[in-house]
């Protein structure tokens, strides 16, 4: 009898076993899905590639916190382009073998001019925040972007130029990111003279080189030009400013969107009171989105948000939107195509078939040390 118990247990013991043994796998979590950031995180184009890194971060904390994509984790992982097309092409190359589903950057136009055929070869979606010159408009690829193509704003600044009488432009171009300023010095001149106006001076320099800006200021307005165009980065359009007013020109003072950020106000000073461009973000947008996006990004990492920052938001947005649907590198450009638009922070955003956006554009001016914007 003892023994016919004895034997009747057994199957159930090894059963439990089996049960226990097992448990742990049929619990475990799927590993987190991947995400790859690439931008400029050191140099002097380190102001925009930071804050859209900070951005993505938030933005995947914040998706992590409210269950991530149904029901798995992502994961960010970025890495310094460094604004060097060898640097660039190998951290992308580095991405794309980490299993990345997806890449949100780079944050310049020369930057993406490299790394685009990268990521075409390897069929990956890349959306960049901030990537706006007119070699990526209309193409079917794998290049995502959500900022407007530039001649978009470039046209405008030309128009806003001649209403304001304003008939010549000196121009500075730097070419450590040509892809995108050559691109706005043509979007710009070709309305602009078409207007009557007329570019009396070009002149190129290389970001971060020794010699600065005087000679370059002196130059500029050796023609006399009634106003500057500073096609560049924050750091070096407030520099060159700095240096337009000291030698006591008062000429009026426009850049391009890039130098929009609070770089540009932090080494400009006084000097850059007044300067203007037509951008793709208002920062003085009250739409409640927006504002608690303000509010928490400061919160978390400290400082206030500049465009890079609040387009970075929204391309991980976008991001999120295709991987619901489809949470593989696989058929995730047909995804995010059939989305046709999203609730940005201040908008909607439409994306067409191309991944070119359309949206509302601001005329920014920097008024006592503040962006100020009117459409």
């Amino acid at each position: 009898m003892r023994k016919a118990v004895h034997c009747s247990l057994l199957p159930a013991a090894s059963f439990c076993l089996l049960v226990l043994l097992l448990l742990p796998a049929c619990t475990k979590e799927d590993p987190p899905l991947k995400i790859g950031f690439i931008g400029g995180l050191t140099g002097r184009v380190a102001g925009l590639g930071v804050a859209g890194r900070d951005a993505a971060l938030l933005a995947v904390e914040e998706r992590n916190a409210a269950g991530g994509i149904n029901g798995r984790r992502i994961e960010l992982v970025s890495v310094d382009d460094k604004q060097d097309a060898a640097v660039a092409r190998e951290v992308v190359a580095n991405l794309i073998t980490k299993d990345v589903v997806a890449i949100i950057g780079p944050m310049t136009s020369s930057m993406a001019a490299v790394v685009q055929p990268l990521i075409n070869q390897a069929q990956i979606v890349m959306v960049s925040p901030t990537v706006t010159s007119n070699q990526f408009n209309d193409q079917d690829d794998y290049f995502f972007r959500m900022t407007m193509p530039l001649k978009v704003n470039a046209a405008k600044q030309a128009e806003d130029a001649l209403r304001k009488g304003l008939k010549t432009f000196a121009v500075s171009v730097d070419m450590g990111n040509a892809a995108y300023t050559e691109d706005i010095l043509a979007s710009f001149q070709k309305p602009f003279e078409a207007g009557g106006g007329r570019i009396v001076c070009v002149e190129r320099f290389k970001s971060g080189k020794e010699g600065g800006f005087l000679p370059l200021a002196e130059r500029l307005l050796k023609e006399k030009p009634d106003a500057l165009l500073l096609v560049s980065g924050a750091m070096d359009t407030a520099l060159i400013a700095q240096q337009v007013r000291k030698l006591g020109s008062t000429v009026p003072l426009f850049a391009s969107e890039w130098a929009f950020t609070s770089d540009v106000i932090n080494f400009g000073g006084t000097a850059i009171d007044g300067l203007q461009s037509y951008v793709t973000y208002n920062p003085a947008s009250q739409a409640s989105p927006h504002l608690k996006f303000l509010a928490d990004f400061e919160k978390r990492f400290g400082y206030k948000p500049s465009f890079a920052a609040v387009l970075a938001y929204e391309s991980a947005t976008y991001l999120f939107a295709g991987l619901e649907h489809n949470p593989r590198r696989e058929g995730l450009k047909t995804a995010l195509g059939s989305i046709g638009s999203l609730q940005g922070l201040q908008g909607r955003v439409s994306i067409n078939r191309f991944g070119d956006p359309d949206r509302a554009t601001f005329l920014a001016q920097i008024r006592n040390g503040q962006f100020v914007t009117r459409e």
